[in-house]
């Protein structure tokens, strides 16, 4: 009988693995952003896929930048990764981490259809090169403008 049981629980468990590979494949994806040539924290990085007729959020990964300006992408959980395909990717700097948080760009790189950074995602696990963004100290908001 303890047989019989082992078996059935090996098998209950071998199924489980076998389900969660539905879906669409994801790939790790990580990089790094520097402003005016330095790592920041706080960076929304989402990537945009061209294909819009993705299911939810498929079409639009997003990492947050650490200390070190690096990211990882998800999609579903912390780290998953993307789909493969054609993204345009968009940045926003949050002054913090709470609800009331503004981007310190001023909305300068989160316009997806003004963005000049292209990127693919292969079938495979994709590090990518430091996304470089320079733009005016004088025009970093460090207080949002009020209405």
């Amino acid at each position: 009988m303890a047989y019989c049981r082992m078996g059935w629980i090996a098998f209950v468990m071998i199924g489980a693995v076998g389900c969660q590979t539905n879906g669409p494949r994801l790939y790790p994806v990580t990089g790094q952003v520097t402003v005016n040539g330095q790592p920041i924290a706080l960076i929304r990085v989402q990537f945009r896929h061209t294909d819009q007729s993705l299911p939810g959020n498929l079409k639009m990964p997003v990492g947050i930048t650490d200390a070190s300006g690096m990211f990882a992408l998800s999609t579903f959980g912390d780290n998953d990764g993307a789909v493969e395909g054609e993204y345009v990717v968009t940045f926003e700097w949050l002054s913090s981490n709470d609800l009331g948080a503004w981007d310190k760009f001023g909305g300068r790189f989160a316009n997806p259809n003004r963005s000049t950074f292209k990127i693919r995602i292969e079938p495979k696990r994709n590090t990518l090169a430091p996304f470089e963004l320079t733009i005016p100290e004088t025009d970093i908001v460090n207080q949002p403008t009020r209405k």
